[in-house]
């Protein structure tokens, strides 16, 4: 799936006035979760980076797949893979094939412990990694030491 520079400019530029709301309550340390009206985030990490737009969430990882996968589309993907997934709001996760990127957006960062939800997507940042599914539970977990596609 390719991106026009204008889409990536238009989502981006959407980001820049967009806040988390994650909090802490008294003297808890268990995040409060919030509907947020950020379509994307970081990791505490900088190492992964997440876009919704439309019905697609988009995570990326700097340090790519490991190990990395056999090249999506039947063998045939003329771009980069191994970066990260696309999920959409009914479907299982793809393997990206992008020639773009959405990291280095001014994106807030979704810190260890808390979890982001935004249209129908949900999202756990834990130390060991990111987890991300869509609502009817199909996603994926994303670390520098492993990725793993999840079943419901």
């Amino acid at each position: 799936m390719v991106y026009s520079q204008k889409l990536i400019v238009a989502l981006l530029s959407g980001l820049m006035t967009s806040t988390t709301v994650v909090a802490l309550t008294g003297n808890s340390t268990t995040p409060v979760v919030a509907q947020t009206a950020s379509t994307g985030f970081v990791t505490p990490s900088g190492n992964i980076s997440c876009l919704r737009y439309e019905k697609t969430l988009r995570c990326e990882i700097k340090s790519g797949l490991n190990p990395k996968p056999p090249q999506p589309y039947s063998g045939y993907c003329e771009f980069d893979w191994g970066l990260g997934f696309s999920l959409n709001s009914d479907g299982k996760p793809k393997i990206l094939c992008i020639s773009d990127t959405i990291a280095g957006g001014n994106y807030p960062t979704l810190s260890y412990g808390s979890t982001w939800k935004n249209a129908g997507f949900k999202c756990v940042s834990q130390k060991a990694g990111l987890t991300c599914t869509n609502a009817s539970g199909q996603g994926f977990f994303l670390s520098r030491e492993r990725w793993k596609i999840l079943k419901n």
